[in-house]
């Protein structure tokens, strides 16, 4: 094992954290830059949203770690479907499909989030962001957090996912994660050409619109291929895309960020596969 990569494996957590922040502020500052005066003058929320990284870190830096000695374990004991493919240490299968199989259960994941009512109530305050922008990445309730990575672990445990892909893959997923909720949309030729295999911003703002069916649509992570294979694809022109959800108003007030917090427990509330 080369000392790089030596070094990422066993700082994993401290270099995904200082990825995910010199990128994200990469990103903001290039918006700030370019972007016109009315995109600028949203910015106001930026503010709320960052308030997410607080209460959510501690959950994320706890179950990172759980997760991480858990793809350690995995791999030690042959445990997961990985093992029972014959060739199963080949890099195309050992990275490779194993990356493409964690892309997939994340698109899992994601519609499991809009279609359990449970875990909707959680990921609804990621969708009441009515502008969408880099801030939006990290507009994600703890109880998100929590169940996101009990997905991973749970996905680490069956797949038998080692360490070396796992943050390969969450490295991956934080690149497209924080570029798909940037404000820039792509040229339509270029976002054509790339939204068959990545998930672009353009393609990302149309699951970000506030009513169905766009609400459920293009639930894909860092591959667009599973809305196009499970017909979950959907195109929505950015003049006819309104952020936010028609369902829940603003958390705008007098303390926007405990409001969104709360949001979760209120009632009434019905999930997006029941709302008309």
């Amino acid at each position: 094992m080369s000392t790089a990569l030596g070094f990422l494996l066993n700082h994993a957590t401290m270099v995904q954290a200082a990825l995910f922040g010199i990128f994200i502020v990469g990103c903001w500052t290039l918006e700030n830059a370019l972007l016109d005066a009315e995109v600028r003058r949203k910015k106001g929320r930026a503010r709320v949203n960052a308030l997410f990284v607080l209460s959510a870190l501690p959950i994320q830096v706890g179950m990172t770690a759980i997760c991480m000695a858990l793809a350690i374990w995995v791999t030690t004991q042959h445990w997961g479907l990985l093992y029972f493919i014959p060739g199963y240490d080949s890099p195309w299968i050992k990275y490779g499909l194993m990356f493409i199989a964690l892309d997939l259960l994340d698109y899992v994941f994601h519609v499991a989030m809009h279609h359990v009512p449970l875990f909707w109530r959680f990921h609804l305050v990621h969708h009441t962001d009515q502008a969408i922008d880099v801030s939006t990445t990290v507009r994600e309730h703890p109880g998100e957090t929590f169940i996101r990575n009990g997905f991973l672990i749970a996905w680490v445990l069956l797949c038998g996912a080692s360490l070396e892909i796992l943050v390969l893959r969450q490295t991956a997923e934080t690149v497209a994660n924080i570029l798909a909720h940037t404000s820039f949309r792509l040229e339509t030729r270029v976002m054509r050409m790339l939204g068959w295999l990545l998930v672009t911003p353009n393609i990302h703002h149309t699951h970000h619109h506030s009513r169905l069916p766009y609400t459920n649509r293009n639930y894909g992570d860092v591959l667009s291929v599973w809305d196009r294979l499970f017909g979950t694809f959907a195109d929505l022109a950015p003049a006819d895309t309104v952020f936010g959800l028609d369902t829940h108003a603003s958390t705008e007030g007098d303390d926007p960020y405990m409001r969104a917090l709360a949001m979760p427990f209120d009632e009434p509330w019905r999930p997006t596969f029941l709302r008309r």
